[in-house]
């Protein structure tokens, strides 16, 4: 390693000197702390490398962000989300919502063929935040140019070598540097596909010495590599497997390293967000135990470090939208790009709006990732809008899901988009389970427009009925099928507003039974109109938003449609909202109103109390302290507050309770009957294969406990 000044012919020189940050995931924030202190000692830096999330800070502080504005930039970045590529559920498409958090695989089709995923995911989070971050860019033509000149490095995937970026857009160069192999996918640039510059070059000091600089000072934060007992995880493995060719280039590269600071990290990994604090200390102590040579290599260079105060680094937050560009096209269309992003030409935006915007276009699934840049013209600003369309429209779901009411369940679905007409969504899904269901879906996405929609549905399960005593005195089978064409309205990919006609047979059978019930077949023509609100932001623990539902029914049971009996009509409203009370504790609270308008309804139409349960049909609705379908009536009324209690990461503790009333016949009044109540106490896991929950429920009006159990996702 070389002294500073060595090989020049005073004590002081302008030293060229180049700075080396290499990836490691989390662990490159320790890059952060090194930062500081190299920038208290004075250092003058004239050249940055990076790979990888060192190449992400590092362009940061090419471009002239301060070290206290990469720290309080990352911060703000959810890394959860970053890592799981989570759009928030409101800002998914209508219909795509209502399926979130249903699915443990998604596989695409293409080709006939059925594929595995090139990538965890597409980091359109990652991509959104390079956007925002370095959209000052556009006031230099290439990399050399920044206030401190930067380059990166990614591999090229064709042909494992070596690209260095040193020009074009920099937040496709970032993107491409930190594609990590498995858990991010590759990423294309003018024909090209890339991956993290760490699989030929962890550590890019080649680079810099191709340009001539002189004095080369390395964060490294990398680990070389792995005892058999580290490798303890998946994210390990990973690292381990794409580091061997680095393990071997390392020593060629660190021998050009004149000062090198390796931070101590041995907790941690490449996903270790968490211990964000204790890897910037680290990075920092690592750089303090070099701060002589620090402090001498910034005496002994004479040039003056850059003056941060004048680069025009930080991004717009405010801005006007002069034009509106859309680059990548093929399949979509000019419209409904603009009416998902909901920006405006000719009108003032701010980056929550657009940030908004671009989350409810990704939000539709047909693009794989979405990208943007802001360029002043005349007026304002220009928004370039870059999309790589979705080459898989057609996908292959699996979900398996278990409940004490339905046991366990296979979900099977195919999904297909742009089929007939463009914009459009055809899924069909079937549950194997020993009480099966069945689904088929077509609808066009045309915002606003009304659109002719088609739906097909059939279920089949075991059920039991009830004396006044609580006891059972029949088991029963319930087997229908219904069809649906209806036209429906979506406004901002939040309310939804339509009627339709619907055709239902309804096939009931006893396998065990003290009373006479009612069996045989009978067919039903419907009439129907609704109007549907969701804006949660998590399908299973949502933390804010809120749920608003009415729809009503008339009910004519027909024969042949030649014979119509007098038809009865049902009303069905709910509301439920969501609140958080700090970033552990949050609290759904709502009521559900149903009541029957006109003569008794035939069996399968009845409103059913009971259970833990979601996504029943008809009026068949949860009601703790009680067992499926326990009790029925005409109208009923239901209060219910749950409340989640996140006392680890993921691990919850919940409790729930519920009151209401219930009409049983057609003379009582909903206020004649007892108050109904009931309350549980469970245990719920945010596993990978969807929520485990464990629950214990009672009523103060009855003896008896019951308990609940479900695993994987609801559907």
């Amino acid at each position: 390693m070389a002294s500073p000044g060595q090989g020049q012919n005073s004590d002081t020189c302008d030293i060229s000197i180049g700075l080396v940050l290499s990836g490691g995931g989390s662990k490159s924030l320790a890059q952060i702390g090194a930062l500081r202190v190299i920038e208290e000692a004075g250092v003058k830096i004239d050249y940055i490398a990076g790979t990888s999330m060192g190449a992400i800070i590092g362009a940061l502080y090419s471009l002239g962000y301060s070290v206290d504005e990469i720290e309080e930039y990352m911060r703000k970045v959810d890394w959860d989300a970053l890592l799981n590529n989570e759009i928030p559920r409101n800002r998914l498409s209508y219909f795509d919502r209502k399926s979130d958090s249903r699915y443990l695989l998604t596989l695409p089709v293409h080709d006939g063929k059925v594929n595995l995923p090139t990538g965890l995911n597409y980091a359109q989070y990652i991509l959104k935040q390079l956007n925002y971050l370095t959209q000052q860019c556009h006031q230099y033509a290439d990399f050399s140019e920044f206030p401190i000149p930067f380059l990166c490095v990614a591999t090229n995937l064709e042909d494992g070598s070596m690209k260095v970026f040193e020009e074009g857009n920099l937040s496709d160069a970032l993107r491409a540097s930190a594609a990590f192999p498995s858990l991010f996918t590759p990423y294309e640039i003018d024909g090209e596909l890339y991956a993290d510059g760490g699989l030929v070059n962890n550590y890019p000091v080649e680079p810099l010495k191709e340009k001539g600089i002189e004095y080369i000072i390395g964060v490294d934060v990398q680990d070389f590599l792995y005892k058999k007992d580290e490798l303890n995880s998946v994210m390990r493995i990973l690292e381990q497997t794409s580091s061997f060719v680095n393990a071997r280039q390392y020593q060629d590269q660190i021998q050009f390293t004149d000062l090198l600071i390796k931070p101590d990290l041995h907790e941690a990994s490449i996903t270790t967000f968490d211990l964000f604090d204790t890897i910037i200390a680290r990075g920092e102590k690592a750089a303090r135990e070099q701060l002589a040579p620090l402090l001498a290599l910034a005496k002994s260079d004479t040039s003056a470090p850059i003056n941060r105060a004048q680069c025009t680094a930080l991004p717009l937050d405010t801005f006007y939208v002069a034009d509106i560009k859309i680059e990548g096209i093929k399949s979509s269309s000019e419209e409904f790009i603009l009416g998902k992003l909901r920006v405006k030409e000719g009108h003032v935006c701010t980056i929550e709006k657009l940030d908004r915007g671009l989350d409810q276009l990704y939000g539709s699934k047909y693009f794989k990732h979405v990208n943007y840049s802001l360029t002043p013209v005349d007026t304002g600003y220009r928004i370039t809008l870059s999309v790589k369309e979705e080459e898989a429209l057609t996908l292959f779901r699996l979900g398996l899901h278990y409940d004490d009411d339905f046991k366990t369940a296979l979900l099977l679905n195919y999904t297909q988009r742009n089929i007939l007409f463009k914009n459009s969504r055809f899924s069909a899904e079937i549950a194997l389970s020993q009480n099966p269901r069945a689904n088929i879906h077509y609808y066009v996405d045309r915002g606003l427009v009304p659109t002719l929609g088609f739906s097909f549905r059939t279920n089949r399960f075991t059920y039991r009925i009830y004396d006044e005593n609580r006891d059972p005195v029949a088991q029963s089978n319930y087997f229908d099928f219904s069809t649906d064409l209806f036209l429906q309205s979506t406004i901002y990919d939040a309310f939804a507003i339509g009627a339709g006609i619907e055709f239902d047979g309804v096939v009931l059978s006893d396998d065990l039974s003290k009373i006479q019930t009612d069996t045989g077949y009978s067919s039903y023509l419907n009439y129907y109109g609704f109007i549907d609100f969701d804006s949660f932001n998590d399908a299973n623990y949502p933390t804010h938003g809120s749920k608003f539902s009415a729809k009503a029914k008339i009910i004519g049971r027909q024969e042949k449609f030649n014979t119509f009996y007098e038809p009865s009509s049902v009303i069905d409203v709910e509301f439920r909202q969501a609140m958080s009370f700090g970033k552990r504790v949050s609290m759904v609270a709502g009521s559900k109103f149903i009541t029957t308008v006109g003569p008794d309804l035939d069996y399968p139409y009845n409103i059913f109390l009971g259970s833990m349960g979601k996504n029943y049909i008809n009026y068949i609705t949860p009601f703790i302290g009680y067992r499926y379908m326990e009790l029925i009536g005409r109208t009923a009324l239901v209060v219910r507050v749950d409340l989640n209690i996140e006392f680890l990461k993921n691990h919850y503790v919940m409790v729930k309770a519920n009151a209401g009333k219930l009409e049983n016949s057609i003379q009582n009044t909903l206020e004649s009957n007892i108050v109904l109540d009931g309350y549980s106490l469970g245990y719920s896991y945010d596993s990978p294969i969807g929520p485990l929950e464990i629950s214990v429920a009672g009523s103060t009006n009855h003896k008896d406990v019951y308990s609940y159990v479900s695993l994987g996702f609801w559907f």
